[in-house]
């Protein structure tokens, strides 16, 4: 006999139909319930894949049919997924009405002077959060705040999104710093630290490749990381990080205008870059922002230039002339 009744199945699939658990693997629901492994393999094997049928129809699916045990382990899965996160039921409600009310996270960038309407196009994110946040409507800190408060509640999350979340409301400096220009021991934000998340969001292979491309000096041991980069390859990764430069500089448009002003009387555009504190990243903003800035020549670049060619033998032992 089946464990679960057709109108448990109606209740289970109505609340996934709003969950942004809808689109999750059911391998990974079901292994962190640690039960039985959900048997179906292949990439669609969500729960969106089936909330939409009815609980005969759901019998008569080819992954289901004849095999009533497979219909009662969805139904499980499901509504342990939702129990998991979501044990007082019916005061779910009310719960949430009073966390939007005291929200930890926006309590957080208020005393850290972090402007909710930051966009999170320039937070250091993983591309599958920011695909679940745009399936969300969510577009600044501000909106991530009101959607964390909300999931919390509601469902398991992992991953950057997690780790944004926890470093957010219990006021971490240094893990906020890892996703927001933020500088630890400061307020607010700052254009040089948010032009070296710019770069963060490529591979590390790819930011060590480009950066020696550029002639930067950097540790022996990232040598052997660093990918090499065919002229394509290199022009892609620049238009990528170019783009995320501008828009940067864009939303820190009065840091930005304070900048070329130091610069222009004198400062190093390198110098500037310092607090990056990351030689790679602050190699490439250097190289690929310096116009934005109205910054001379870079030093890399200068050296080359100026570096005396060897000639005659050391000209031929050392391949050059």
């Amino acid at each position: 006999m089946p464990k679960f009744t057709p109108k448990e199945w109606d209740e289970v699939r109505k609340k996934f139909r709003t969950s942004i658990m809808a689109d999750t693997s059911l391998h990974s629901l079901a292994q962190n319930l640690e039960g039985d492994a959900w048997p179906v393999q292949g990439d669609e094997e969500k729960p969106s894949k089936y909330i939409d049928f009815t609980y005969d129809e759901l019998l008569m699916l080819p992954e289901i049919a004849g095999q009533s045990a497979r219909a009662d382990l969805l139904v499980g899965i499901l509504k342990e997924t939702l129990a998991f996160d979501d044990p007082f039921g019916d005061m779910v409600e009310q719960v949430e009405e009073s966390a939007a009310k005291e929200n930890p996270i926006l309590k957080t960038l208020a005393r850290l002077e972090i402007p909710p309407a930051f966009p999170l196009q320039l937070v250091n994110l993983t591309e599958g959060t920011r695909i679940v946040c745009a399936s969300e409507g969510v577009k600044t800190l501000g909106e991530f705040a009101n959607l964390a408060q909300q999931m919390s509640t509601r469902v398991v999350i992992g991953g950057d999104f997690r780790s944004l979340l926890n470093a957010l409301t219990h006021g971490d400096e240094a893990g906020i710093g890892e996703f927001l220009p933020f500088r630890r021991g400061a307020l607010g934000l700052h254009l040089p630290e948010a032009l070296g998340l710019a770069v963060a969001e490529l591979s590390r292979a790819d930011q060590i490749g480009l950066a020696l491309a550029y002639g930067a000096t950097l540790p022996p041991a990232q040598a052997p990381v660093a990918q090499k980069l065919d002229s394509a390859r290199r022009e892609a990764l620049e238009r990528q990080v170019k783009l995320r430069l501008d828009a940067a500089i864009a939303w820190f448009k009065d840091q930005h205008a304070a900048a070329c002003t130091q610069i222009k009387q004198g400062q190093a555009f390198e110098r500037y870059l310092v607090p990056i504190n990351d030689p790679a990243r602050e190699a490439i903003v250097a190289q690929l922002a310096r116009a934005s800035f109205g910054a001379g020549e870079s030093k890399l670049a200068s050296e080359a230039a100026t570096e005396p060619k060897k000639t005659g033998f050391f000209a031929r032992l050392f391949g050059r002339g």
